[in-house]
């Protein structure tokens, strides 16, 4: 690939910008929004504010009026002109052709073009103030606010309600209600954080006290990465000096750790530098101490003379790593972000998804690269346990088409006798930076998940980002945004990082015990890229001429072009597969589910592993993809929204099925005062594959209509429908799952597909009647089970928990609910209440070794497989909420009443035939 021209020499630039011939000088100062007078009585809701976790939890009841909470945001929204300038400008500035081209802006020019008038922050800030509630801190990018008050000033100024919640045996705090402000005010919040204690999960895989004297095993220390990828060593002069990394987290570090880490590393004694936002509240959290004494000592370990700010918000309960994360940007603490936490990407809600994402957008107009581990649990990101019955999901912030997505990989040295000649015998002390690695070490898809444990890289589909300018035409034709990007070694067994947590090197960087500490992970990537791009910054120049800001079009320009093979290692062995639940999301059948590596581009590693020298050394030669002057193309910068709907009920669907697509404008802001209807066409997917007719829908007017065949394999599918944009609109996506009934093969329909009803709390629900009902001459036996979304305190009971389908007669069976539950203990045995675990009755025979599983947490619309055993009567128990009677005394045991506490479940009913087809229903239960 030829080297890239420049329309406006790189020398002009300056000159261009100081005559005001580029665009960031040419913009007026944002438009007053707010137009009327705020009133407490004319107030407006701020939707989609609500952790889908705290849904899944059991209600403790209100918290203490005077608990405080010290970091409330407001984040503001961009109006569409906003928008439509944002994502212009982030074209140019990756655009060699532009002149535009790396001219980046500071939070304050951020904040001028792009945040809110300084007459409207002033209003938000003044109406806050007057609700008792302490500013702590107004962005500099004039796009968020954050204030401290008590629980009790919170509910009221912001007309929600906070409670104490019981989530997977841990105690939490959430808004159960989406707050209301001022309607004036309320049009300019995208989102509102801080209003619950939910935090991002870590990426590290931790193995503690780990003897390797007794093992033989290796382990990574500094000198064997730079030798395993290699890292130009220091004494060519890149080292990371005059180059600043944020390492973002939500504890405290021990810089005596950190110190020690160095120590052993044989790298020269640098501490870092601690950054606190004025949300920060001094402590440390034990469970994300490692986390952090990773990101921090790798970072540092990799480009040794970097300065590495840590950013921490400390023990604050109210604020996380996001916070961290915002003061980051918006403070421009360094050109560099890695954050190791995360979570998938339905664990959000699409109001933090959104503003998180603005403020990536922000990062990268600032020339700021913002790497992200891309999660632990392979293709199913939202499990953490075997068997996945969430289906594939990607992990955000990763899945963000403004971050780079950091994999796993693992060492693949062979035979025992070739892996012998990638490592010295001697101990790793006695050679430069702790290192014993000879060379580059071949590797395979990271996967080293057990029966307990899912423990392999990140990788797949985004089902919230349409797919990006620089990776269409490259990676898979999903239409979607797809991760990861770049891969590094993650394994914590084979081979682990070595660090230093809570005091484990006392003797290099073993305990007093001779242990060492090992850790794995995708969340060891993270920062280990960040410490290579701080070597690429400086030797390109540092300052605002290093900055990269995203640097995925030129990593998609490595990928498609010339430079491929000099700066990766491709992976093509291996997959991220998770064992899944038969009959859950993506799992029809049971085994497992996932991705493989391969040639080039894949869903398991993306691009492969680094050769880092090379990657810095034709850096400057590669054309980015996505670009006028690259590959991809580029669509206009309104936003638009995509919708799919069915002609007919999403389940028991045999022969076709009509859809019907709608495009529309994708803001409800008036800056387009009369927006032009979406034109093209839209790309229709079924789980992520084109149909054999090609699946393309054409607009007339906005809307498409195209018929779907049924599917040879029943159950459930996910269709996805993609518009890929037009001159006007950016691109964007819609989705439904659908429950298809074979066309051809012997198979069962299961209805009602959706249901719902309410019952008082502990009072009988009515029964709902399920009906299986043969297709093509199936017969035999169906067994229904049911699982919940989250843990419920209830007695359920099917009237028969398998029913005989034959052709022509359909069978049913009565669920019935009731909304408390009785706990006997001790020897009592009290006619007609059911013990607190999973009860088989008859049906013991089929329930095999699924008997003491518990279930697992169910994601809304998704109904999924339950691990649980047939049965003719059962109760799904929880912990928390809910009242109790007093125990009554009988043969020497007790029985507790626990009604099931108020609000909403979702339980996912499932029918499975012996050959194993399954169906799923989806009933929605509302407890007052």
């Amino acid at each position: 690939m030829s080297t890239r021209s420049f329309v406006v020499p790189r020398l002009l630039i300056p000159v261009l910008a100081f005559f005001g011939f580029l665009v960031p000088a040419a913009h007026a100062a944002p438009q007053n929004r707010i137009s009327r007078q705020i009133t407490d009585s004319d107030r407006a809701a701020v939707q989609q504010t609500i952790s889908p976790r705290a849904r899944m939890a059991s209600d403790l009841g209100e918290v203490a009026s005077d608990r405080m909470l010290s970091a409330v945001s407001l984040h503001f929204n961009l109006t569409d002109a906003q928008q439509a300038d944002l994502t212009q400008l982030l074209q140019d500035q990756q655009n060699p052709a532009s002149p535009l081209y790396h001219q980046w802006l500071t939070p304050q020019q951020y904040g001028a073009r792009f945040g809110l008038s300084t007459a409207d922050l002033q209003k938000v800030q003044t109406w806050l103030a007057s609700q008792g509630l302490k500013v702590l801190e107004v962005s500099p990018s004039r796009n968020y606010v954050t204030v401290s008050g008590s629980a009790g000033q919170v509910e009221r100024a912001f007309s929600t309600t906070l409670h104490s919640l019981s989530y997977r045996g841990e105690q939490h705090f959430s808004n159960t209600s989406d707050p209301q402000l001022p309607t004036p005010i309320a049009a300019l919040v995208a989102s509102i954080t801080g209003l619950n204690d939910f935090k991002p999960r870590s990426h590290a895989v931790v193995k503690p006290h780990f003897t390797s004297a007794v093992s033989g095993a290796h382990f990574i220390a500094p000198g064997d990465f730079y030798t395993i990828y290699d890292v130009p060593p220091s004494s060519q002069g890149l080292d990371g000096t005059g180059i600043s990394i944020a390492v973002v987290g939500q504890t405290d570090i021990s810089l005596a750790d950190v110190a020690a880490f160095r120590s052993a590393a044989g790298l020269s004694a640098k501490a870092p530098q601690i950054v606190k936002p004025p949300v920060y509240v001094a402590g440390t959290v034990t469970a994300d101490v490692d986390e952090a004494q990773l990101d921090v000592e790798w970072a540092g370990a990799v480009a040794p003379n970097a300065t590495i700010n840590f950013v921490t918000v400390g023990a604050s309960s109210s604020a996380s790593v996001v916070d961290a994360l915002y003061y980051a940007i918006s403070n421009n603490v360094a050109p560099i972000i890695t954050m190791s936490y995360g979570n998938c990407e339905s664990a959000w809600g699409q109001a933090n998804i959104n503003a998180v994402n603005q403020a990536l957008q922000q990062a990268n107009t600032q020339g700021i690269t913002f790497i992200s581990s891309s999660g632990d649990a392979g293709a199913t990101d939202c499990d953490s346990t075997p068997p996945a019955d969430f289906g594939l999901t990607v992990d955000f912030p990763g899945s963000s088409p403004f971050a780079t997505s950091a994999g796993g990989t693992m060492f693949n040295e062979g035979s025992a006798t070739g892996a012998t000649s990638y490592w010295n015998s001697n101990s790793s002390s006695t050679t430069a930076n702790a290192g014993s690695a000879t060379g580059y070490i071949p590797e395979a898809v990271w996967n080293e998940s057990t029966s307990t444990l899912l423990g392999s890289g990140g990788g797949g589909v985004s089902s919230y980002f349409s797919k990006p300018t620089w990776q269409q035409g490259i990676t898979p034709a999903d239409g979607s945004r797809d991760v990861p990007d770049i891969s590094l070694n993650a394994a914590a067994n084979h081979d682990g990082y070595l660090f230093c947590s809570q005091g484990s090197c006392t003797n290099g960087f073993r305990n007093s015990a001779g242990n060492l500490n090992v850790v794995g992970g995708t969340s060891a990537v993270a920062p280990a890229l960040a410490g290579i791009f701080a070597l690429l910054e400086q030797k390109l120049g540092g300052g605002a001429a290093g900055r990269l800001g995203n640097i995925n079009p030129v990593i998609y320009g490595f990928g498609s072009g010339q430079y491929y093979g000099n700066a990766f290692h491709d992976i093509t062995s291996g997959n991220n597969n998770s064992i899944c639940q038969q009959g859950t999301t993506d799992c029809p059948s049971g085994g497992s589910i996932g991705y493989s590596a391969g040639t080039g581009y894949d869903l398991a590693t993306g691009w492969g592993s680094l050769n880092v020298a090379e990657l810095i050394n034709k850096w400057s030669l590669v054309t980015p993809a996505g670009t006028s002057s690259g590959t991809g193309s580029a669509t206009g910068t309104n936003l638009s929204s995509t919708t799919i709907t069915s002609s007919a009920a999403l389940c028991s669907i045999t022969g076709q099925q009509t859809l019907t697509i709608k495009v529309a404008n994708g803001s409800s802001a008036t800056s387009l005062p009369n927006p032009p209807t979406p034109t093209g066409n839209v790309q229709i997917l079924v789980d992520g594959k084109t149909p054999a007719d090609g699946g393309i829908a054409p607009l007339s007017n906005g809307t498409a209509t195209y018929t779907l065949v049924g599917q040879a394999q029943s159950g459930q599918h996910t269709i996805t429908a993609v518009y890929s944009g037009d001159a006007t609109y950016t691109s964007s996506k819609g989705t439904l799952v659908a429950d298809f009934v074979s066309s051809s093969n012997p198979d069962f329909a299961l209805t009602p597909c959706t249901n719902s009803t309410t019952v008082a709390s502990g009072a009988t629900a009515p029964g709902i009647t399920f009906t299986a009902t043969s297709a093509n001459n199936f017969s035999g036996p169906v067994a229904f089970t049911v699982s919940a979304d989250s843990s419920i305190a209830a007695n359920i009971a099917f009237s028969s928990s398998s029913v005989n389908v034959s052709a022509g007669t359909p069978a049913t069976t009565t669920l019935t609910i009731i909304a408390a539950q009785t706990t006997a203990t001790g020897n009592l045995r009290q006619p007609g209440a059911l013990p607190n675990l999973w009860y088989s009755g008859t049906a013991v025979s089929l329930a095999g070794i699924f008997l003491w599983m518990i279930p697992k947490r169910r994601r809304r619309f998704a109904p999924l497989l339950a691990l649980v055993v047939t049965i003719g009567a059962f109760s799904i128990s929880g912990c928390g909420g809910g009242s109790s009677s007093s125990p009554r005394n009988s043969g020497g045991g007790t029985a507790t009443t626990n009604n099931t506490a108020p609000g909403t479940y979702i339980l996912n009913v499932t029918a499975t035939a012996a050959n194993g087809i399954t169906h799923t229903s989806v009933v929605t239960l509302t407890v007052k």
